[in-house]
């Protein structure tokens, strides 16, 4: 049987994780590379952005090692329920699942499934048949 990671482990992940991302936008903006202007349409575009990083960044971390750098701190991995490594399309799973996991806001649903399900899943773990455990 596995160690499942307990929410705490996994919040702290996702807040060290959504700082990585957070900085890397900032970083775009100050580069020029986004509009810094706050038109209405240049929120949109960073939102944009934001969203793509998001999901490149989870799907390519967890899909090549099960690990974000914030999961990697905090000794936490994903992988397969079957016990094998997480594949990209699993990941790209679970990355694309975290916009119905953080409804109505703050992850409520997400935080209400690990809470509640025997291996500590959430619905984009359900359905990508991954689990996150302790390292």
């Amino acid at each position: 049987m596995e160690d499942y990671a307990g929410l705490v482990q996994r919040a702290v992940a996702l807040i060290i994780d959504q700082i990585i991302i957070g900085v890397a936008l900032v970083v775009l903006i100050f580069a020029g590379v986004l509009s810094t202007s706050m038109s209405t349409g240049a929120v949109f575009a960073i939102m944009g952005v934001q969203w793509v990083l998001w999901l490149v960044y989870f799907t390519f971390l967890e899909g090549s090692s099960g690990q974000t750098i914030g999961k990697r701190f905090m000794n936490i991995r994903v992988i397969s329920a079957d016990g094998s490594d997480l594949s990209y399309a699993q990941a790209l799973v679970r990355s694309l699942l975290r916009i119905v996991d953080s409804l109505p806001t703050l992850y409520i649903l997400g935080i209400i499934l690990v809470i509640v399900t025997r291996e500590r899943q959430r619905l984009g773990d359900m359905v990508a048949g991954s689990v996150v455990i302790r390292t």
